[in-house]
């Protein structure tokens, strides 16, 4: 078969095949640094502390704006029960007034039946009864009416508070941001931060690299770039022992009369490696003649 070997043709190099970017997502100074480059982390574990005493101002006033809702909210739960209450009690002493009403009528007109009482002031009881009648109705409109707004005031700030409490927790979110942890576990690569400096959101402040499972990427002569595909089969010796690879991803821009590559093991990988590592690589480039 055609073959070209590390050489005189190929760099190839171990990396981590898989690494997750650190982006810092907030600004300010560096505070504390719980770890260094190189080390191995656990997902969850404190890697640094920033202080930003602006987002922690925002967080106070966010919080005393929600209490301060809380407590509005609160006073005027207290003061619908309180108006309800009196509503209440005003009904029912109208309500009583028109039960009395309707039994004096009653009695009258027995009375008025065998002549006793007058037809006027039969009609008067009669009167006051309409009037009973007509005060418990509107009453009952009132309640009714100042209920409805009060519940309608009631809604509409328990909704304030609803939207308080999302932006309470955005503002919560940035603050929790300040104490970065390390998203997965694995081997955390080009962290170099000191304590003291500052720090932009968006700026890269390393990588945590998978330790345990490795690609290779080779720099390739220029010449053969259209021989070079997806799938492509290769061989990778270290310590006297082969180990199989296949392309799995080729980069075409061409950087110095080079081009990259993207190598994977297809069964086991040589044990021990470590990123940067350099590996002689075989692959093939056709079939045997």
């Amino acid at each position: 078969p055609l073959q070209f070997t590390a050489g005189d043709n190929v760099d190839a190099s171990a990396e981590a095949r898989d690494s997750v970017v650190l982006d810092s997502v907030e600004s300010g100074r560096i505070e504390e640094v719980f770890a260094r480059d190189g080390e191995n982390v656990s997902k969850g574990q404190l890697l640094f502390r920033i202080s930003n005493p602006q987002r922690n101002l925002e967080l106070l006033a966010r919080q005393a704006e929600q209490a301060q809702q809380i407590y509005n909210l609160s006073n005027l739960r207290l003061a619908q029960e309180s108006d309800r209450s009196a509503r209440q009690r005003r009904l029912d002493e109208l309500d009583f007034a028109l039960v009395q009403a309707k039994k004096k009528l009653a009695r009258n007109e027995q009375l008025a039946a065998r002549g006793f009482i007058s037809s006027v002031a039969l009609e008067e009881v009669r009167d006051a009864v309409d009037k009973e009648t007509r005060a418990v109705a509107l009453e009952q409109e009132r309640a009714s009416a100042e209920g409805a707004v009060r519940g309608k005031a009631l809604d509409q700030l328990e909704g304030a508070i609803g939207t308080l409490d999302g932006g309470l927790q955005l503002v919560q979110a940035t603050v929790e941001a300040l104490v970065v942890r390390a998203p997965v576990a694995g081997r955390l690569t080009d962290f170099r931060l000191q304590v003291g400096e500052s720090i932009v959101t968006g700026k890269n402040v390393g990588r945590i690299d998978d330790p345990t499972h490795f690609k290779l990427t080779a720099r390739i002569d220029e010449f053969y770039l259209n021989r070079i595909a997806v799938g492509r089969g290769g061989a990778v010796t270290h310590e006297s022992r082969s180990y199989a690879v296949e392309v799995a991803r080729v980069y075409p821009q061409i950087k110095e009369g080079r081009f990259s590559a993207e190598l994977l093991f297809t069964k086991e990988q040589p044990a021990g490696l470590r990123p940067g590592q350099s590996l002689d690589t075989q692959l093939t480039l056709g079939q045997p003649a």
